[in-house]
């Protein structure tokens, strides 16, 4: 029997080890080459290490791009946190509610996840310009909240689909509003599935690059618009611009660290039940 598995064991053995390659090399590509003096990235090696380690260059990219690095932390957070909340809310109704309008509306937002962000620019920029909250934190807030809360209404959905109702019944017997049940029960059942929607939708706003790019004033600009001035316009200085982003990643690096443990747990509960 055991021998019968030894082509499949190394077969997924290969697999892996091509994975793996195929991912780790554009990062260890990044980390030599964010130690290397412009002279050396010159000579195109870029898999050898160089000379010696400028280790200066960090401190360098961690100066340029700090104010964005503020920014997108505060937007991205601000945005994951109200559209946990509203998505919960909005989710909840999708998975309790048996109304006719609900299946339509559970329809249009999954359709409204897969609009590329160009198609919906124009319309964005026109809202935020009627708010007078162009070029703010409160535009980019507001634009990505309006984006984000589909994705974290069909998620938790999805999530709350998976509770079971007899938890909400007893509670019912028990004298408990729709709104306790949903805070206090339900809410505390669906931790692991607001942790990995936090976690999609932190790191979503945090990688865009189109709107920030488009509603984002000198000082708003978010890091991912930063990384792309870091290089420089007459010399490219690729160094800098390798530590820049690998500064930038620690910020949802620590997010998916802190919530990790749950983001498994919730993607499991959701596509079991699906």
């Amino acid at each position: 029997m055991r021998r019968r598995d030894l082509p499949l064991r190394a077969l997924v053995a290969i697999t892996v080890a091509a994975l793996s390659v195929a991912y780790l090399l554009p990062v260890y590509v990044m980390v030599v080459t964010s130690l290397k003096t412009p002279l050396e990235i010159t000579q195109r090696q870029y898999l050898v290490p160089g000379g010696s380690w400028q280790v200066a260059n960090y401190a360098t990219a961690l100066r340029l791009v700090w104010p964005s690095l503020v920014n997108s932390t505060v937007i991205a957070a601000t945005v994951t946190a109200l559209a946990v909340f509203i998505g919960g809310l909005g989710g909840y109704f999708l998975a309790r509610f048996r109304w006719p309008i609900t299946r339509t509306l559970f329809v249009l937002l999954a359709i409204a996840l897969y609009l590329p962000y160009q198609a919906v620019l124009i319309p964005l920029v026109q809202i935020v310009a009627a708010a007078r909250l162009a070029l703010t934190h409160a535009g980019l807030i507001l634009s990505y909240l309006i984006l984000n809360v589909p994705l974290a209404a069909v998620l938790m959905a999805t999530f709350f689909f998976s509770v079971p109702r007899e938890l909400e019944e007893s509670a019912e017997v028990d004298g408990a509003s729709r709104l306790q049940i949903f805070f206090r029960i339900v809410s505390v059942v669906s931790l692991p599935g607001y942790a990995s929607t936090a976690i999609l939708v932190f790191i979503q706003v945090w990688n865009e690059f189109l709107l920030a790019l488009t509603l984002s004033s000198p000082y708003t600009t978010t890091v991912q618009v930063k990384l792309a001035e870091v290089k420089g316009s007459y010399v490219a200085l690729y160094n800098l611009q390798m530590a820049a982003a690998l500064v930038t990643v620690l910020v949802p690096l620590g997010v998916f660290l802190a919530l990790g443990k749950y983001f498994i747990r919730g993607i499991l509960a959701g596509a079991l039940r699906g």
